[in-house]
């Protein structure tokens, strides 16, 4: 197996939805980190609406869903300090926080000491929402003008790499300004945790080639991924940066069986009650075909599909109706996928 075959693959540990719990999060991180993967994710929302509960699939399957579920949805940041101590060799991530929607410097200071109290395995996705954002009313509720969201992330991403990397700091940008500022202690990784930019768009790639050290993106086939980071990096270039310090990693909802027929009867309906959440417009086949759906055979010509066009990172969000089913599935995925990829 060549190098470019071998890949890191992380999990989204249940942070949200009917399942969500202390003990669930800790019962998968330290299963993922047991199993060896390489990295756990939650994810981010600041507002979450009962609507968006039922019909978001970040978390669980619609299976798990009953009527009167509680949409818990455990801060991300919070929910990794308390991860953080109880697991000590995988990544931490979270994909993707919501950056218009927080204060920069209190997110700079918080990502920092984050940093520090899981020595330096964390890495930070960062992002300007979903269709669950606008859902929720999450900008709304928090005095964000949506219709700037993407000038704003920008603006709050310089502002905290500013602050991380000069001590003391200033900056005036067009929505955050600040003077002699200083925040300690300063992130452990240097010069800051990893950012990986979540989305799809040409705006997201032109923020990867601008200001990420990853691109994060869903919803593409490896070929169309491939195509794009190879622009990503082309811009990149033009702005002076080095593209070859780049890394391309993809989320994928997946749904592993022996029986390939049964993982994919197991997942299509969740992809079609999720269908509104999601970023593009996608047929259920469609979904499919850009998640890791079916037997561990599938799975892995998928993975391989994916790792020969650049990708170097899954972040997989396993579709499941119990707990007792993730434990299954990533006892699967780990004893007839991994192996492939190291």
């Amino acid at each position: 197996m060549s190098d470019k075959n071998k890949v890191s693959f992380g999990v989204r540990i249940p942070n949200s939805g009917p399942l969500a719990s202390p003990q669930s999060m800790l019962q998968v991180a330290q299963e993922v980190e047991a199993l060896g993967f390489d990295s756990i994710w939650v994810h981010d929302h600041l507002t979450w609406s009962d609507e968006i509960h039922r019909t978001h699939i970040s978390s669980g399957s619609d299976d798990s869903h009953t009527g009167n579920a509680s949409p818990d949805f455990f801060e991300a940041m919070t929910s990794l300090a308390f991860i953080a101590g109880q697991v000590h060799k995988v990544r931490l991530g979270i994909a993707c926080v919501v950056v218009p929607c927080r204060n920069p410097l209190l997110c700079a200071k918080q990502i920092a000491t984050l940093d520090v109290l899981c020595q330096g395995r964390l890495d930070i996705g960062v992002g300007i929402g979903s269709p669950s954002t606008i859902k929720s009313r999450e900008y709304e509720v928090l005095g964000v003008n949506r219709k700037q969201r993407g000038k704003i992330a920008d603006d709050h991403l310089r502002a905290m790499k500013t602050i991380w990397t000069n001590h003391p700091a200033s900056y005036d940008g067009q929505f955050v300004k600040f003077e002699n500022a200083e925040i300690c202690p300063k992130p452990l990784q240097k010069p800051h945790p990893p950012l990986w930019v979540g989305g799809w768009t040409e705006a997201a790639m032109k923020r990867t080639a601008a200001l990420g050290d990853g691109w994060l993106p869903a919803w593409l086939l490896p070929g169309d991924i491939g195509k794009r980071f190879r622009e990503v990096k082309e811009m990149a270039n033009r702005l002076g940066r080095d593209p070859e310090q780049l890394h391309l990693g993809i989320e994928v909802y997946g749904c592993i069986d022996e029986d390939g027929a049964k993982a994919r009867k197991d997942g299509y309906g969740t992809l079609a009650i999720g269908q509104s959440t999601f970023e593009r417009m996608m047929s259920v086949e469609q979904l499919a075909a850009v998640s890791l759906i079916g037997s561990p055979e599938e799975i892995r010509k998928q993975v391989e599909a994916y790792s020969d066009a650049g990708v170097s990172h899954f972040e997989i969000k396993f579709i499941y109706p119990s707990l007792e089913r993730h434990s299954e599935m990533l006892r699967l995925f780990a004893r007839e996928v991994l192996p492939a990829f190291r």
